[in-house]
């Protein structure tokens, strides 16, 4: 809405273009607002103000401030990640791509020079690195992440198929895009058949 010149929004716009109701809306944004140290909430007739209040939610999510990343894998799914350019601009600073395959480690991909595990902890340590993003296979990746977990790493983006055991403190957030689909399919799936609640009515 910035980026297109808007200056206010309204709780009604804002729910119709989520799915929520306007009330709802408020609800939430009132909390945001207070979290996020701002004094600027929604005003009656006028909305709210647009940049006030992305600067409240960026601060509650915490992109208000720059990241720390690291890129462990530069197979398919790394090479991929790091042709997306959003994260920079959402304040997720990538410092080093690292793998454990002597075969890749060298080679260029875009901006980087693929580096070796070995090196796993001085990176960290010498770039203040807070968020891991692993895309390594599901073999290498319980072993992968209790490595992140030693060298002090507090949170990890796990684009690999497993669930990760992981030291106290340290957060784990899943992308598995099987389950995507599965989720996807199975709306398709409702929206071909009547609701539950229709079946065997009379």
């Amino acid at each position: 809405m910035i980026a297109s010149g808007e200056v206010t929004v309204s709780s009604r716009a804002l729910g119709e273009a989520l799915g929520y109701s306007s009330a709802q809306v408020r609800k939430d944004l009132a909390w945001v607002v207070h979290v996020g140290g701002t004094s600027e909430g929604g005003q009656a007739g006028v909305g709210y103000d647009c940049a006030s209040l992305l600067a409240a939610i960026r601060s509650v999510i915490g992109t208000d401030r720059p990241w720390s990343t690291l890129l462990i894998g530069a197979g398919n799914i790394g090479r991929a990640l790091l042709g997306y350019g959003g994260f920079a601009s959402q304040g997720f600073r990538i410092f080093a791509v690292l793998d454990g395959d002597e075969r890749v480690v060298g080679k260029k991909i875009g901006a980087f020079v693929v580096q070796p595990m070995s090196v796993l902890r001085k990176c960290v340590r010498t770039n203040r690195v807070t968020i891991a993003v692993l895309a390594v296979p599901r073999t290498a990746a319980q072993e992968v992440a209790s490595q992140l977990c030693a060298a002090g790493v507090r949170g990890i983006l796990n684009f690999a198929p497993v669930r990760l055991a992981v030291t106290e403190g340290v957060s784990v957030t899943n992308v598995d895009v099987s389950v995507a689909l599965e989720q996807l399919a199975m709306n398709i799936s409702r929206g071909d058949h009547p609701p539950l609640a229709k079946i065997g009515a009379a």
